[in-house]
């Protein structure tokens, strides 16, 4: 019933409109444009349903900054939106996981979420302070901040920051 497939220019407009209509303001909207032109590494799929675009997900570089000073590199979660018609389908679930999947064939080492823990947990994130990673943004909720680890010989179970793409800076 639902197609996932790389993001083209031509969704763009499609794209925005899931964004606003999914959070209810621009403000998601607004990031996924500015990412789309800074961060060409990003993994942008789209949920159809027919000819309708109902859902996107994005994927951009991320990192964990240890306090000991080094680093690993990784992927952050954000934003993903669905259209509320096409909300409790199954269509956030299937934009998650054919982004895992990808990120599994890329041989990504983790991936972080700041979401809702039922939602994410499903797919095997876990609370990434199991693993004393915290969230640059601060006021976070412990258990909203997640992590799912792709290939664990790259990541480090010590003490780190999480670090999104420079652009979430600005939404935060």
């Amino acid at each position: 019933m639902f197609q996932i497939r790389q993001e083209t220019v031509q969704d763009n407009t499609a794209i925005r409109q899931i964004h606003e209509r999914a959070f209810g303001q621009s403000a998601e909207a607004d990031l996924v444009d500015r990412l789309r032109i800074s961060c060409p590494d990003q993994i942008s799929l789209v949920a159809v349903a027919g000819d309708q675009l109902v859902g996107h997900i994005l994927f951009t570089p991320a990192k964990i900054e240890y306090t000991d000073g080094s680093k690993v590199s990784g992927i952050g979660l954000a934003p993903l939106a669905v259209l509320p018609e096409f909300q409790g389908k199954g269509v956030g679930s299937l934009l998650i996981q054919a982004g895992l999947d990808q990120l599994h064939e890329l041989k990504q080492s983790f991936v972080i979420v700041l979401g809702h823990p039922g939602y994410y947990s499903r797919f095997g994130f876990e609370p990434a302070y199991r693993y004393q990673i915290s969230c640059e943004f601060t006021g976070e909720n412990r258990e909203a901040f997640m992590i799912y680890l792709l290939n664990h010989p790259a990541f480090q179970a010590k003490e780190g920051v999480a670090r999104y793409h420079p652009d979430f800076s600005a939404f935060a």
